[in-house]
């Protein structure tokens, strides 16, 4: 038991697998810290879910610097924790977590070139740091809430058509100018008949790659499931949606 709480552990720092072992597991109770890349579709995809969720001990910090390189989020993550250990409690406020059991950086594929990727990868799990990629991008994931497929979408360019055609959207912008029209958009998608198709398409969509023998990271593909069911995992009984 950590000297803050009983939720509060260390996090493992040995390498580890592109995908969660099925053995390892969230705590209930755990605090999670997750870290985007995106600054205006992540942010307002998982402030949704925290509030779907009622996850007081899930924060999210969104970082728009470094074009989604692992590396760069994986230290500004660590870099938080660090800062918050050395915060007295009274100066955190109720919104900012003490510490965290898990960190977790949600990031891009298509803005990286295979040495940034890789390397980066290796070096947030070498830090037992939980990564949450999407090949190309963030709507694929968001895409999944809707339907299945492993149609090559090359570019994130290539996913906006298909959720426009899918959600039924006239529009769709990541400009952070719209922010709050993008979170309106987004609202249906976090509830829980379409959270739950998004995880199971999510899981589908690895098998098939598994089965073809993709080079990793496969396209398209996500592992925000594997995000999502952390936070589920986390979260009280009466809250959780999987």
């Amino acid at each position: 038991m950590g000297k803050k709480g009983s939720y509060r552990r260390k996090a493992a720092t040995s390498a580890r697998s592109f995908q969660r072992s099925k053995t390892e597991s969230t705590a209930p109770g755990a605090s999670i810290l997750v870290v985007t890349e995106g600054v205006n579709t992540e942010e307002a995809y998982m402030d949704l879910i925290r509030e779907r969720f009622a996850a007081p001990t899930v924060e999210l910090v969104p970082h728009g610097e470094g074009k989604g390189d692992p590396r760069v989020l994986t230290d500004a993550a660590l870099a938080i924790r660090e800062s918050r250990r050395n915060t007295p409690k009274e100066e955190l406020g109720i919104n900012r977590l003490e510490d965290f059991d898990e960190i977790w950086i949600v990031f891009d594929t298509d803005v990286l070139t295979p040495d940034k990727r890789n390397d980066g990868i290796a070096y947030a799990k070498s830090k037992g740091v939980h990564i949450a990629p999407t090949e190309p991008c963030f709507e694929f994931w968001l895409l999944l809430h809707g339907k299945y497929t492993t149609a090559p979408m090359a570019k994130c360019k290539d996913v906006i058509p298909h959720l426009k055609s899918t959600f039924g959207w006239k529009t769709y912008s990541r400009d952070g100018k719209k922010a709050d029209k993008v979170k309106s958009m987004l609202q249906p998608l976090v509830e829980k008949p379409q959270l739950k198709q998004a995880v199971s398409h999510a899981k589908q969509v690895r098998t098939h790659h598994a089965e073809a023998a993709s080079i990793y990271p496969a396209n398209p593909s996500t592992e925000m499931d594997q995000l999502i069911e952390a936070i589920n995992e986390a979260v009280s009984p009466a809250n959780k949606f999987l």
